[in-house]
């Protein structure tokens, strides 16, 4: 679903100067939430509906509420869509939305974009690409886990495709698994000037186009409202929000979260099931 345009939200804004900008938000705090682990269980599915009433507490509050995920904009569910969102950083900073306006897109090179397909294929990775309007996967896919994913997201009616070698794939980012017959290291040696390696699990990658993170996407959008970095907070759940959870003033961790992110935030909250969002924004004054 393309998210429908009804108003010229830049044109508006930048009519208004960036002195009234700063004073219109100064007290506005931009909170950014991962999708899995912590909108919703990893597991279940499940959105809680203290969750849904922190955010609508949230924004009529005041205060601007962005996911802020690795999944590219296809991948969103529409539940998530329609949840009480200001925008949208999606495919860790490849194309960021603010008022159903897409503000920044990111595109791969076609040329480098064929060198990661036929590579990953050539050294027997599982590799799933990430495209803005498709999830894609590799006809060869054969491991039960990612054929549970694939599986999924097309019961669920998220555009799911296959490619094969030399096939011109319109996609952003990866996520790759290896296994003992993978050459996982001449993959990473080969495109280290172009790719960023996230280590999610102990077979399993993210990867995202080099200078481009959760981070990244929320200093495009500090950047484009103008709001002082001191009001932004970042929740998360894993490794791959550390980059988000590292840059925010404030940062908060599930009570579900991964060991490694524990000694990174400033503040760790209940479980997902436990009314972890709404204790998060309470105890910073959100709600």
């Amino acid at each position: 679903m393309v998210m429908t345009i009804t108003t010229n939200y830049r044109e508006i804004w930048y009519n208004v100067s960036n002195l009234e900008r700063r004073g219109i938000f100064m007290n506005k705090k931009m909170v950014f939430f991962d999708i899995d682990g912590t909108l919703s269980d990893e597991y279940d599915f499940t959105i809680p509906e203290s969750t849904y009433k922190a955010l609508n507490l949230a924004r009529e509050n005041g205060h601007l509420m962005f996911i802020n995920t690795g999944r590219t904009f296809s991948e969103i569910e529409e539940r998530f869509k329609e949840m009480p969102m200001d925008g949208f950083v999606c495919g860790c900073g490849t194309h960021i939305y603010y008022q159903g306006e897409e503000i920044y897109a990111s595109h791969l090179d076609k040329e480098l974009r064929h060198r990661i397909t036929d590579l990953s294929l050539e050294c027997k990775l599982e590799a799933v690409l990430e495209g803005n309007n498709g999830i894609y996967f590799s006809e060869k896919c054969t491991d039960p886990y990612i054929v549970n994913i694939k599986n999924r997201y097309m019961k669920m009616g998220m555009p799911v495709y296959t490619y094969n070698e030399g096939d011109d794939v319109p996609f952003e980012k990866l996520t790759v698994w290896y296994f003992k017959d993978s050459d996982i290291d001449r993959f990473k040696e080969t495109f280290k000037n172009d790719l960023f390696y996230i280590q999610r699990a102990d077979n399993f990658i993210e990867i995202t186009p080099i200078h481009h993170s959760k981070a990244t996407g929320i200093k495009k959008l500090i950047d484009y409202l103008d709001i002082p970095w001191e009001n932004t907070l970042s929740i998360g759940d894993s490794t791959n929000d550390l980059a988000m959870l590292q840059y925010t003033k404030e940062s908060i961790a599930m009570g579900n979260s991964s060991k490694e992110i524990l000694d990174k935030v400033t503040y760790i909250t209940k479980d997902i099931h436990d009314d972890g969002i709404y204790h998060a924004l309470k105890h910073f004054n959100i709600i």
